[in-house]
């Protein structure tokens, strides 16, 4: 990938790199790659022998200069690392001590390299590091970068690594790019989704403030989806909160999901709590779903709690479209028996024998 020049700092490295696969010669340009042995002593360092308390000062020099070089091997040893995984954590981990000199010539370095994943690995967690070190220089960078060969995932990253830091700066940020509608909304939706790691009650406030009520989804579902992994019923509760609006019930959905897939027993106790409304039944309708995959009568007694017939409609159809499509006449049997009133019940065999989605 052709990168805007950042200097040649770490460009010389690269024929290094090639040859062996880690360069370990090369450091930051802050100090010596390694320590003078002591054959190469100055007649003055000898004498330092004889004066213990400055041959200490010298010592912590020269270790100082090995740790140093050590931070230059080790981000190129984790580049060149070919386990996916391993390698991202290992050069999060070199680039996280790293300052904001340190990234740009660990740039200029990775720019030379020959395109390919250790080029690929090496870039994105550079930017996501200089993004958290100077959000409006990374993504000036990144922005450079996509303009010249339409590739938005260096943008990503370093809106990603502005966002670790200062995440409602990351958005405004973001809102000022000239991007195209689906590139803006997608990295938008990413980086809420991360403030809500970081502050679930923020991200909320931003997201309800940021609706687009007429659509399945958007920033409310996303708020939701990532706060019910660590505090299920605070989201779920936030987004039966929130006004009407179809992506409050996405919202209900992915708080309710996420619930059900770790307790169930605490989502089905908090849902038959909930007074008799559009929350609930959005809640109720959604354990249907859930609970059907594996237990279909199960799932149509929470269906049978719903009172909209529409939202019944999509909840029985939920419960019961997995073991529909194994075995239908098993799955008519149920739904027959079920305390499903006919009407019901005949709109749902049209939504499973339409060709259609079910749920719609």
């Amino acid at each position: 990938m052709k990168t805007p020049a950042t200097g040649s700092l770490w460009a010389g490295l690269v024929p290094v790199v090639a040859a062996s696969g880690i360069a370990l010669v090369a450091g930051f340009g802050l100090g010596r790659a390694t320590a003078p042995s002591a054959l190469s002593r100055s007649p003055i360092a000898e004498k330092d022998i004889e004066k213990p308390e400055e041959k200490q000062e010298t010592d912590d020099s020269e270790r100082m200069a090995s740790k140093e070089a050590a931070s230059a091997a080790d981000v190129m040893q984790a580049a060149a690392i070919n386990a996916p995984r391993q390698r991202d954590r290992a050069l999060e981990d070199v680039l996280g001590k790293a300052s904001l000199e340190e990234v740009k010539k660990a740039l200029a370095w990775a720019e030379a390299l020959p395109d390919g994943p250790m080029k690929k690995a090496a870039l994105e967690k550079i930017l996501e590091r200089w993004g958290e070190l100077d959000g409006t220089g990374a993504t000036a960078y990144a922005m450079q970068v996509y303009e010249q060969t339409g590739n938005s995932g260096l943008l990503r990253d370093a809106l990603e690594g502005w966002a670790r830091k200062d995440p409602q700066g990351a958005i405004t940020q973001l809102g000022s790019l000239e991007l195209g509608d689906r590139l803006a909304r997608d990295i938008r939706r990413d980086l809420v989704g991360q403030w809500t790691e970081l502050n679930p009650a923020a991200a909320a406030g931003y997201a309800s403030a940021n609706r687009n009520t007429n659509n399945w989804g958007g920033l409310v579902s996303t708020v939701a989806d990532e706060w019910a992994k660590r505090d299920p019923q605070a989201a779920a509760t936030w987004a039966a909160g929130l006004p009407e609006g179809l992506d409050k019930r996405s919202a209900i959905y992915e708080a309710i999901r996420g619930w059900a897939d770790s307790d169930l027993n605490g989502v089905a106790t908090f849902v038959s709590a909930q007074p008799a409304g559009q929350s609930r039944d959005a809640m109720a309708g959604t354990l249907a779903r859930q609970i059907g995959r594996e237990d279909p009568a199960a799932g149509l007694k929470w269906a049978a709690m719903v009172a909209d017939p529409g939202t019944q409609e999509r909840a029985v159809a939920g419960a019961l479209i997995d073991l529909y499509r194994r075995d239908t006449n098993q799955a008519l049997q149920l739904l027959q028996s079920s305390s499903i009133s006919a009407q019901i019940q005949q709109a749902v065999l049209n939504r499973m024998t339409n060709g259609g989605p079910w749920w719609r």
